[in-house]
């Protein structure tokens, strides 16, 4: 039962199942919200789990290596997502924002343990994600099924078949710092000083994708909230008669009891007497 070694162990929804098949891969995912408790919450929301989900400062590991994860849409009678052997990492991030060195410092070393437990190479079959353009998804992603199904590496979201995300939309630096060996300092890294140190403004800021999915199809981050449905006014009612209650009266005589409707005068009543015997002569 593979877990990281120096992660952060967090069950929440628990594994999809067994791998069908495929080589191992990476699949490289940003949460799109600012914190890890928001993930965790939309995960267990959604059952939409990855194995790994990774901030600034914490690997938090979900699901053992060995079994499948949920981050990922998988179409009916389509190829295996999912369960194609897809080791997932969420970034905690916005795939439109810069992700800081510090986030991409935990990534690197987690990869760099993923690659040597599950014989994972280094390379991303179907090409490099592609970072945002003005903010936004900048299209043309390479999601060839047949590449994903038999070659292993790394994945961005926006290269997995089925899918529609364009998350990490990792930079160019961006990716080359993730892919340097323990042994290699950042400073060969081209672009460096386009990866912050800090994000300032990554609390306040909203997702760009607002339909990233979950196996299902809704939010992963947080699922969205349907608008309340006006309700209907009930039909007015007739007003009702109030009910006469009814009380009983012993009689004075007898054991006969005497109806009579609640706020009304009791009727005199004249004692009943005995005719004497009339007498025979």
């Amino acid at each position: 039962m593979p877990r990281c070694p120096f992660a952060t162990w967090k069950p929440i929804s628990g594994s999809s199942g067994t791998y069908t098949g495929g080589p191992f891969k990476i699949v490289h995912h940003t949460t799109e919200g600012s914190s890890a408790e928001g993930a965790f919450a939309a995960f267990k929301a959604n059952r939409s789990d990855p194995h790994f989900t990774v901030d600034a400062t914490t690997i938090y590991q979900h699901i053992d290596t060995d079994t499948a994860s949920r981050a990922l849409k998988n179409l009916a009678d389509g190829v295996q997502t999912n369960r194609d052997s897809a080791i997932q990492i969420e970034v905690v991030g916005f795939a439109h924002r810069p992700k800081i060195r510090a986030t991409l410092d935990n990534v690197r070393r987690l990869c760099r343990w993923l690659e040597a437990t599950h014989s994972i190479p280094k390379v991303w079959p179907n090409g490099l994600p592609k970072p945002a353009v003005n903010g936004q998804d900048p299209g043309g992603h390479n999601r060839n099924a047949s590449i994903w199904d038999t070659k292993g590496g790394h994945y961005g979201h926006s290269n997995v078949p089925e899918n529609t995300h364009w998350d990490p939309a990792y930079t160019k630096p961006e990716v080359d710092y993730l892919m340097l060996e323990d042994t290699e300092g950042p400073e060969v890294v081209e672009g460096l000083e386009t990866i912050p140190f800090s994000d300032p403004g990554l609390e306040s800021d909203h997702s760009h994708m607002p339909d990233h999915a979950d196996p299902q199809g809704t939010h992963t981050e947080m699922p969205a909230r349907r608008p309340a449905r006006a309700r209907a006014k009930p039909a007015a009612k007739a007003p009702s008669r109030p009910k006469k209650s009814v009380k009983f009266d012993e009689s004075p005589v007898g054991t006969v009891k005497v109806a009579r409707a609640a706020g009304t005068k009791k009727a005199p009543r004249t004692p009943v007497r005995d005719k004497a015997p009339r007498k025979i002569d």
